[in-house]
């Protein structure tokens, strides 16, 4: 057995592709990610056998990368000198957005600050361009390079102790943990306290060695940056990975995971994604070397930043993220074969709005889908994770099925229906036999919703149908456009469509178990344009849906429809248009379209009179956006302004039309939700949450909310419903943000 598999063997080695990196420095945590990367076999997933090597003084990092001895290198930020100077070299990722590297002391009085070193001892090595982050920040501080007396670098951290030098260079991440275990008093003069953020350990290659392989320079970068989130997200286990396999410099397990957690503050500093790069960063650091005499006035670093190639034009795609569309250009498809106009095949041919779809994500990410039809939902989760498919086109989310699904964003909201054998009414209904189908996301959803009614799971809409036609129960409950389709195609005598739900159910694309390819999916979602969505939905459902529709009934909604048309021209010539535009500034907010903070008074008020005198449910969601001052901050006030555009479109997506929803104020919303309860309400505000966290707003940027729901309490003013409601945000806060709590 050994002798037959040996060639198997064999053949797996010969798939890896032999890739070199080389370390700036010794062995440490400093570069742990690209050890995790190799020790966790995410560099084998993507077919790459990776050798890594620690620094030795023979070797010219930037010549080893050209001359291609290595083909992956970790430099330092001077390596942005080598770009301007003419060096073709591609940055790739940083594993850190602020050097490590400042100024210990001993942490007197006498030295609290860069300025208190004019006339000091400074320990630092002699090439300026390795400590130009030192260098500008004494320089800001007024001190040049003849203001204080520059000693050779001993790497010996007993001369500070010795008092043999009064300001020594240091990493952020070595030497303050030694002076800790010595029980001796010291500090730090750092350079991004003076405004100098520079990129450290900056992972690159040649750009030659990009353009020759691209996918495997990509795949690299990403599963080296994995590997650097695994190491941070677990820094005492890939610590004692580094004591146990990478410890040449035999660095106690204490200063590994002190080191650590050093790193991670700087990984992270910024709030970005770990390894960002930005031109934007590097011609600030461009000037900070022009300021210590190591660039000239003119110098090009254009091309810089590795560009991966891209399958996608026009969405805002992570390196992650174009990297699964290269390497799976095809996806096994769930969908419903029959369930007309929504999704169904007809003369072999897939159609339906879920169909039109489709189209448009195939044709924006560039990828083919197989389809697999399958009839019911359970059947896709089945076919799902046995991995026959990759996702399933028409799915609705619910708790449970969320637990092993990740869900894209919304493309299609639909009415929810039922259909009777003659008028009925609402409570009259809820109270005897439902037909629904079987295992569908309306069974799960109305058993949550109304516990106490009957629902008999049918296997497909004709036994439904049938069901109500023989008096087995009173109405079948589907989609909307799905029962009129069907009564259009077999007409059944006195039957009637109602919406007594007042709701409607949103469609999403499943996957299982891979937010990856759900975020990928969104992203595409959110690119499609308003005449597309418009174009798909008026060539499957050319006609809207009426509520309350009968067919033997043409005449008197046709009488109806007169009424109102006489009314709307009376209405019309008795209202001028100046007073119709008052009356709109009065009550919209001018920013986001939505209702303002006088209407919303206006409102709650007649709500909570309409509750009281009829007993009925009426919930309220207060939200805001989680750290808004810090996107205004840093990006300005009209990207602030876009996204709260951005945020109330996405909520208007995901709400019922009975709901009433304004901006209170700031970044500060509200959602009125008539006859529905508190628990109802926490479902839907947790939609709402959910969809906003996984939304990609303007530039790329991701953002939370946090929501507080309350519900109409007999009594209640205005002020105690919203001072509830906020009182439920402000527990929101206080528990991480991005949830929703109930007061």
């Amino acid at each position: 057995m050994l002798l037959l598999a040996a060639p198997l063997w064999a053949a797996t080695e010969q798939k890896l592709a032999d890739v070199s990196l080389h370390l700036l420095w010794k062995h440490q945590f400093q570069f742990a990610g690209y050890y995790v990367a190799k020790e966790k076999g995410y560099y084998a997933a993507e077919g790459l056998d990776v050798d890594i090597h620690e620094f030795t003084n023979e070797v010219d990092l930037v010549g080893d990368a050209l001359s291609g001895q290595s083909d992956f290198v970790i430099g330092r930020s001077s390596l942005l000198i080598e770009k301007a100077n003419g060096a073709p070299v591609v940055a790739l990722l940083a594993a850190f957005q602020q050097s490590p590297l400042m100024l210990l002391t001993r942490g007197t009085e006498e030295i609290a600050d860069a300025k208190a070193l004019d006339g000091k001892r400074i320990m630092v090595t002699g090439d300026a361009k390795q400590v130009g982050e030192i260098l500008a920040m004494l320089l800001k501080s007024g001190i040049t390079a003849d203001d204080f007396v520059h000693q050779p670098h001993s790497f010996n951290l007993q001369d500070l102790i010795d008092g043999k030098t009064d300001a020594y260079g240091a990493y952020i991440s070595n030497e303050p943990f030694q002076m800790q275990q010595r029980g001796l008093p010291y500090g730090v003069i750092h350079p991004r306290d003076y405004g100098y953020d520079i990129y450290s350990d900056i992972l690159f290659t040649s750009a030659r060695y990009a353009e020759q392989h691209p996918i495997r320079t990509l795949a690299f970068t990403e599963a080296s940056r994995r590997g650097w989130e695994y190491a941070f997200a677990n820094i005492e286990e890939t610590a004692q990975l580094i004591f146990d396999k990478y410890n040449t410099q035999e660095r106690s397990l204490e200063a590994l995971i002190f080191e650590g957690r050093a790193l991670k503050e700087l990984a992270y500093a910024g709030d970005v994604p770990f390894g960002s790069l930005s031109m934007e960063r590097f011609q600030e650091m461009a000037q900070i070397y022009r300021i210590v005499g190591e660039l000239g006035r003119e110098y090009d670093i254009s091309g810089f930043i590795f560009e991966p190639p891209k399958p996608v034009a026009g969405l805002d795609l992570s390196a992650e993220e174009q990297l699964y569309l290269i390497k799976h250009r095809q996806l096994n498809l769930c969908i419903n074969p029959d369930w007309m106009p929504y999704e169904g095949m007809a003369d072999e041919k897939y159609s339906g709005v879920v169909a039109g779809y489709v189209e448009q994500l195939a044709a924006r990410l560039g990828i083919k889908f197989t389809l697999k039809p399958h009839p019911t939902f359970p059947q896709h989760l089945e076919a799902l994770t046995q991995g026959q498919c990759d996702l399933v086109a028409a799915a609705m989310q619910t708790p449970e099925r969320a637990k092993n699904i990740d869900f894209s964003s919304v493309y299609f909201s639909m009415p929810v229906a039922v259909v009777t054998r003659g008028a009925r009414q609402q409570q009259e209904l809820f109270k005897q036999p439902l037909a629904i189908l079987r295992g569908s996301a309306f069974e799960e959803i109305l058993r949550r919703r109304l516990p106490d009614a009957q629902l008999i799971p049918v296997d497909s809409t004709a036994e439904g149908m049938d069901w109500v036609e023989q008096g087995k129960v009173a109405g079948y409950v589907s989609a909307a456009a799905h029962l009129s389709l069907e009564l259009q195609q077999n007409p059944r005598s006195g039957f009637v469509i109602s919406t007594p739900f007042n709701d409607t159910w949103d469609l999403s694309l499943g996957v299982y178990q891979n937010r990856l390819l759900a975020d990928i999916l969104s992203k595409a979602i959110d690119s499609i344009s308003v005449a597309d969505h418009q174009q798909i939905r008026a060539q499957w459902l050319p006609a809207p849906f009426e509520n309350e529709f009968d067919y033997q009934l043409l005449w008197q909604i046709s009488a109806v429809a007169a009424l109102v048309l006489l009314f709307l021209v009376y209405r019309n010539r008795v209202i001028s248009g100046y007073n119709r535009q008052l009356k709109v500034l009065a009550s919209v907010d001018q920013l986001t379209g939505i209702n303002n903070r006088y209407s919303l008074d206006t409102k709650l008020g007649d709500q909570i009179n309409i509750a009281s005198r009829y007993d009925r449910n009426l919930s309220l969601i207060f939200f805001d956006i989680d750290d808004f001052k810090l996107i205004n901050d840093r990006y300005g006030h009209q990207i602030g302004d876009q996204i709260l555009q951005q945020v109330a479109a996405t909520v208007v997506t995901n709400l019922r039309e009975a709901d009433i929803f304004g901006r209170w104020g700031g970044e500060e919303f509200l959602v009125l939700l008539p006859e529905v309860n508190r628990d109802q309400a926490l479902l839907g505000a947790e939609k709402i949450r959910a969809a906003i966290a996984k939304t990609h707003f303007v530039q790329g940027i991701r953002l939370t909310c946090s929501f507080g729901v309350t519900s109409y309490q007999t009594g209640d003013s205005v002020s105690d419903f919203v001072s509830r409601a906020d009182f439920g945000l402000y527990e929101a806060k206080r528990d991480d943000k991005n949830c929703v709590r109930a007061c």
